[in-house]
């Protein structure tokens, strides 16, 4: 069983009904950490500077390359505990905005995470 700390709209934990920090299991973690996965900026994290989006190079440098990003998005959310496959990732620029919508296979089901 996945488990981890359950986050709110705001990407904040929050303190459960027993006045304890909320928790999430199977499917919704997973899918939390696929999320939180997606957004975390390669060299980002101090200890796993090799982890993450190299967002800087895909997608700030004036000129997006979606299919960089695409490939190393799914590299990333391939590397979450619990993710079996992506079955669909689609990427699209609007306005000078950078969007994702992936369906995600996991050992507790299938979901979809948006960024």
């Amino acid at each position: 069983m996945t488990t981890v700390l359950a986050v709110d709209e705001n990407n904040d934990l929050f303190i459960d009904a027993e006045g304890a920090l909320a928790l999430v299991s199977d499917l919704p973690a997973v899918m939390q950490a696929a999320a939180h996965a997606a957004k975390t900026q390669l060299g980002e994290m101090i200890y796993a500077v090799d982890d993450g989006v190299p967002n800087f190079d895909t997608i700030w440098n004036g000129s997006p390359n979606t299919t960089q990003f695409e490939a190393f998005l799914r590299r990333v959310l391939m590397s979450v505990e619990g993710v079996t496959e992506i079955t669909e990732l689609t990427t699209a620029v609007a306005d000078h905005v950078l969007s994702y919508q992936a369906t995600i296979k996991t050992i507790y089901g299938i979901g979809v995470i948006n960024g």
